[in-house]
């Protein structure tokens, strides 16, 4: 059985906190790891089994929280072990947050994706509960072959899961699996400098290494967790993955998978490796890399016409802006502990936030392709007159993707913008620099806007563009449930945000020395609770006077100049998107073609015309002259043996 200790490692736990400990991890880990090998049978009823097991393990991760407040953390060995290594766990506050909401985000994709009618294979049920397996044992890692596996396991889980377009996943798995290594090696080396595999023992490394040697492992960790993020330009898998793939598994891949990305990369920079002196330099430039992200994915996703893309660079703009918070907690951290500890507990909570509010629209796009059978938003429109719940949950998903009061998307960014605008009173060197990221998160948060406007009007305001627009089919029974929770969860996260808030800046200072209190640093009070009142009562104000005050109408057919109003007559998307195509043609390299009596615009990526692509024909033009050397000729491969020894044996003389 597990082997149990209290979060210092040297003081014994009681028998029965021991035994409550155990069975907590029993039912965490167990019933996902039978569902693994129930889906691996042909039966259709083990496919179910295997969907309640996974269900099983997500409420009892979603009780992680709870536990860790009961027991106030511990560590766990694994009673299995390798020849290179132990599995060990730990569980501290804020591993316990993140595995919680990943949890609640986890089991409400997994119940609508019981509800939704794919007919998912029974396979694609057991990669599901190894993807949760994954993610768990990843955030809870504390031991460098664990996190390694775990990690390993939750990219190559994912690809298998994106089984729809071979070239799309086939990227996602070349690009991310580059990052990968990236990672393996930097752990690599923490573990050979370290002479131990147990990162219970690493913490503020940095005091012991040289200061251009820590900092270039940082910047190695944000590329390599960058490949998963969405950092460009790394993010040329994510528009088509997310296009191609089933919904739920770039559900889950944008939501739970980001959260781990996040969770590990905070961990390992300011808690394992630690803040060099130097680190200012590589923070700037990561910055700079992650604001270029930020506004890139808030202009692509104007000119998408299909909504999984748009909320594709969706990812990539909001997991750009947590890279940029957690580039400034570094370049913050020797000076300005306050605005460290505000900058971070807006990045990690905005993680979460993100991660609740993109599952829920994930999952209305893929209710509204399931009852109209359409896949551009130009083919929609007039959902919210026939399918009203729907509606509703999609107007909060977007509400709080637009960062709209006093939703939970709202309160992180609000918290971004509080520590830009605190560095101007204590920095005369960032009043520079600082604005031009103010205006930078201003411009993204206008483009954004206009864009989740663009999303949720023509998808269900307007007329009907089609058939299936105009007579969907009813919604599954049980398929609506799961939305409503997590549009329940973006509202009480928003409304209780200060209670999260505290919780992880508490979590934040247990595994760090940032130890300040991140209040210190706001500028101005915010209550969401009170604020959240305040506009509920003004809502329903308004509505009892409209209710009061009624009067008679009379409803006609809008005038049409003498003809019949169509759907043909409605402001596109595309002509929505036409003045950004028009400016930045030359950047987007896309082509209008004409298709019966419509133009359409097609889009190409910049960063897979001029990278990818020349890239890849370069590989394929140098292994087809390394074939070359293949004659056949025993005297030539002798040739090749002899001149590799000659060229080895100099190459040790001369080290």
């Amino acid at each position: 059985m597990f082997v149990i200790t209290a979060p210092d490692g040297s003081v014994p736990m009681g028998p029965d906190e021991q035994t409550m400990i155990v069975a907590y991890l029993s039912i965490l880990l167990i019933p996902a790891i039978v569902g693994i090998f129930l889906g691996l049978l042909r039966n259709e009823r083990f496919g179910k089994v295997s969907v309640g097991l996974c269900m099983t393990s997500c409420i009892a991760g979603i009780l992680c929280t709870p536990m860790y407040l009961y027991t106030e953390g511990f560590s766990a060995k694994f009673p299995l072990e390798s020849f290179i290594g132990e599995y060990i766990i730990f569980i501290d506050l804020i591993t316990s947050i993140f595995v919680s909401i990943s949890s609640v985000v986890f089991l409400m994709v997994v119940l609508h994706m019981s509800h939704s009618g794919h007919g998912y294979s029974n396979g694609y049920l057991a990669l599901t509960c190894a993807l949760f397996l994954s993610c768990v044992l990843c955030m809870m890692a504390d031991s460098v072959i664990l996190l390694l596996v775990s990690w390993e396991v939750v990219s190559l889980v994912t690809f298998l899961m994106a089984d729809n377009n071979d070239l799309p996943r086939w990227r996602f798995f070349m690009i991310t699996h580059i990052g990968g290594l990236v990672i393996m090696a930097v752990f690599g080396y923490l573990w050979v400098f370290t002479g131990t595999g147990d990162m219970g023992n690493w913490h503020q490394l940095s005091a012991l290494m040289d200061d251009n040697v820590s900092s270039l492992l940082i910047l190695a960790l944000f590329l390599g967790f960058g490949t998963k993020l969405g950092t460009i330009p790394f993010h040329a898998w994510m528009p088509e993955m997310y296009a191609t793939s089933p919904t739920h598994t770039t559900a889950l891949l944008t939501t739970v998978c980001s959260n781990v990305a996040v969770l590990i990369l905070f961990k390992s920079v300011f808690s394992w490796i630690g803040i060099s002196n130097l680190i200012s330099v590589f923070a700037v430039i990561l910055c700079i890399l992650s604001v270029a992200t930020a506004l890139w994915g808030a202009m692509e996703s104007m000119v998408q016409t299909g909504p999984k893309r748009i909320l594709a660079y969706s990812s990539m703009e909001n997991m750009a802006l947590v890279t940029m918070c957690l580039s400034l907690a570094m370049l913050f951290f020797d000076s300005f502990p306050a605005l460290t500890s505000l900058v971070t507990v807006a990045a990690l909570f905005h993680t979460m936030n993100h991660s609740v509010f993109k599952s829920l629209m994930m999952l209305t796009v893929d209710s509204i392709e399931d009852v109209t059978g359409e896949r551009t938003i130009d083919r929609l429109g007039g959902i919210a007159c026939v399918l009203p719940g729907l509606s509703a949950v999609a107007l909060i998903g977007a509400m709080s993707l637009t960062a709209i009061p006093p939703m939970n998307g709202f309160v992180s960014e609000w918290l971004m913008l509080q520590a830009l605008i605190g560095t101007d009173t204590v920095s005369s060197s960032m009043r520079v620099f600082m604005p031009l990221l103010i205006a930078m998160m201003g411009v993204c948060g206008m483009v954004v806007a206009t864009s989740y406007a663009r999303l949720y009007g023509f998808i269900f305001l307007g007329r009907p563009r089609s058939k299936g627009a105009s007579d969907p089919r009813p919604l599954r029974k049980g398929s609506l449930a799961p939305l409503m929770v997590l549009a329940l969860l973006c509202i009480t996260m928003g409304l209780l945000s200060f209670p999260i808030m505290d919780g992880l800046s508490s979590g934040i200072s247990d595994i760090t020395l940032i130890d300040t209190e991140y209040r210190i640093a706001l500028s101005g009070n915010l209550e969401p609770l009170t604020l959240g009142i305040l506009l509920g009562g003004c809502i329903l104000l308004l509505f009892l006077m409209t209710r009061i005050f009624r009067t008679s109408r009379n409803i006609d057919e809008t005038w049409g100049c003498g003809g019949t109003l169509d759907e043909r007559m409605q402001y596109s998307s595309e002509g929505f998107s036409q003045p950004i195509v028009r400016v930045f043609h030359p950047i987007y390299g896309d082509t209008t073609e004409k298709r019966g009596n419509r133009y359409v615009t097609r889009f190409m990526e910049p960063f897979v015309k001029y990278i990818y692509r020349p890239i890849g024909a370069g590989i394929v033009t140098l292994s087809y002259q390394v074939r070359r050397l293949q004659t056949g000729n025993i005297q030539s491969y002798l040739g090749y043996i002899l001149i590799t020894l000659m060229v080895a044996l100099l190459a040790v003389r001369w080290l």
